[in-house]
């Protein structure tokens, strides 16, 4: 993903034409005249990283997740308030990154940096499993501060946040992260369609997507759709049934709707095939995820 925000690091001219230092890449404030009194992504006071799992963070200016915008270090926040952020995994750096004396290029540590943070742990901290087709979250990293890396610290904080597909800047919510995908504010992360528009599983859609896809072998594919519609059948509904909770027989107000290779919808070179949970009215639309929740309840 390409992350919003753009480079902090310049100067802003002034009203009356003078040249105002305002800050340096990667969160270092140099306020003129007092200007600013906390510059974005830096909290008041001591100049401090939050490196704990579960640990909230309201950042309210796009740079504040960009690549280049190294780190954070405002106070956490309430997880149950608004925020934009939240820390689903710390990671101690190694090798040669964390052999360097002075903190490296932002180029550098957004390289190496964030491919260590893990998509387990990323689905694991919001309660997705395998078959949970998720959208809209992404992963942004933040290192120490300059001085923390002088003084020793070698970590990198996995953060968790909804870029809705289509935008470049985060949405803050006001409820947590963790395990949302087993509760009911899991609906805007999960798959759905109103008719041919994609959209969250939030608002109102007449199809909901459940993984895994289908691989079709070549052979199948040779065998015709009808043959492929058949093997769907079979392979979906153990797989709806998972995701519902529940049997098939006792959600009459549902039904399995398969796609197959040559289907309008399905990219043509392609060789999966996909299950959809659809209203059995065809004219009815939901607008929350039928998919059951901690509790063992559906929506």
């Amino acid at each position: 993903m390409k992350r919003s925000g753009k480079v902090r690091r310049g100067f802003v001219r002034g009203a009356w034409g003078s040249l105002l230092v305002v800050v340096t890449l990667g969160g270092v404030a140099l306020a003129a005249a007092g200007f600013i009194q906390s510059p974005p992504g830096l909290g008041a006071g001591p100049l401090l990283t939050k490196w704990e799992v579960g640990s909230c963070h309201e950042l309210d200016e796009a740079v504040e997740t960009s690549w280049a915008f190294l780190t954070d270090t405002k106070p956490s926040v309430r997880c149950d308030a608004e925020h934009t952020t939240e820390t689903y995994q710390v990671v101690e750096l190694t090798g040669e990154l964390a052999a360097a004396k002075e903190r490296p290029s932002p180029v550098l540590l957004q390289k190496e940096g964030p491919p260590l943070c893990q998509g387990d742990a990323l689905n694991a901290y919001v309660g997705a499993d395998d078959r949970d087709a998720v959208r809209d979250l992404t992963t942004v990293t933040f290192f120490p501060t300059s001085e923390e890396w002088n003084a020793g610290e070698r970590r990198m904080r996995c953060d968790v946040m909804s870029v809705p597909r289509g935008q470049l800047s985060p949405v803050a919510v006001s409820f947590p992260f963790k395990d949302a995908m087993k509760t009911k504010e899991g609906s805007r992360f999960r798959t759905c369609r109103l008719d041919a528009n994609e959209v969250t599983c939030a608002v109102p859609h007449n199809r909901e997507l459940v993984n895994p896809w289908l691989l079709f072998g070549t052979d199948q594919i040779e065998k015709g759709r009808d043959f492929m519609v058949g093997v769907a059948q079979r392979l979906c509904g153990p797989e709806a049934e998972a995701y519902l909770g529940a049997p098939l027989k006792s959600r009459p107000d549902l039904t399995v709707v398969v796609e197959v290779p040559g289907d309008p919808s399905i990219r043509q070179d392609s060789r999966v095939g996909r299950c959809w949970l659809a209203p059995s009215d065809p004219k009815a639309t939901l607008d929350v995820s039928v998919r059951s929740y901690a509790k063992g309840e559906g929506a």
